[in-house]
This record gives structure tokens, C-alpha cells and sequence, in this order.
């Protein structure tokens, strides 16, 4: 499990680097790599506006660097907690048709964290 738990973190690594350089491109008035979902109009929105979706996509950047390198890896992972989550909201119900990516970004959140079960105790249980 550990192994799985340690791929799992390499590809939301991954996932997150690129998506945070993809995502930092636009206020830079460069063309992202893959572009915004012209379909969503919540999404088209989101990109124009430069305070919520640079802090976004810098939260993600620095989290997916700190996954790669294994360094802070249990403070990386509770900093994408709330973009994980609203990466599945969004693709609940705003874009279904890829609802397959939501469900493997929350997947591979969910199995990295495994990892982390001692330390999601301390918070939880030892602080009660």
C-alpha cells in the first residue's frame, strides 16, 4: 500500500505542477498549454479573474513541487484539499463529461493521504 501511496503522490505531483504552470500562464497573457473549457462559463470567469486563480494555481504549483520532492508532503496534501474538492464539484456539475478526471484527481488525493493515516489521527482524534 505504501507503494501505491507513494505513486499516488507522484501523480497528483504531476498533475498539480503542470496545472498550476498551465493555469499561470493565462494572466500572463500567454496561451495555456490546455486551454480553459470554453463550455463552462464558471470556469471561463474563474481565469479572468487574476486574485482567485493565481492564488489558486500558485497553491497548486508549490504543492505539486513539494509532492515531487518529497518534502512536506502531509502540508502539500492538506493544502489541496480544498482544490480537490472543488476540482470534483466542478466536474459534478458544471462539466460531467469529464467527470472521469474529478473522480481520478480524488482518487489519487485519497490514496496519497493513506499514507499519512498516523498523522490525519493526531489531528483528529488526539485533538478532541
Amino acid at each position: 500500500m505504501k507503494k501505491i501511496s507513494m505513486l499516488a503522490e507522484l501523480v497528483l505531483g504531476a498533475t498539480f505542477v503542470f496545472g498550476g504552470i498551465n493555469g499561470l500562464l493565462i494572466p500572463f497573457g500567454l496561451e495555456a498549454i490546455i486551454p480553459v473549457n470554453p463550455q463552462s462559463r464558471f470556469a471561463m470567469v474563474l481565469s479572468q479573474t487574476d486574485y482567485i486563480f493565481v492564488v489558486q494555481k500558485v497553491v497548486e504549483l508549490a504543492a505539486g513541487i513539494c509532492l515531487l520532492t518529497k518534502r512536506f508532503r502531509f502540508a502539500a496534501l492538506l493544502a489541496l484539499t480544498p482544490v480537490v474538492i472543488c476540482i470534483v464539484i466542478y466536474h459534478v456539475f458544471d462539466d460531467v463529461a469529464n467527470l472521469h478526471i474529478g473522480v481520478m484527481v480524488l482518487l489519487c488525493y485519497l490514496l496519497a493521504l493513506g499514507n499519512h493515516a498516523h498523522q490525519l489521527k493526531q489531528i483528529w482524534i488526539d485533538r478532541a
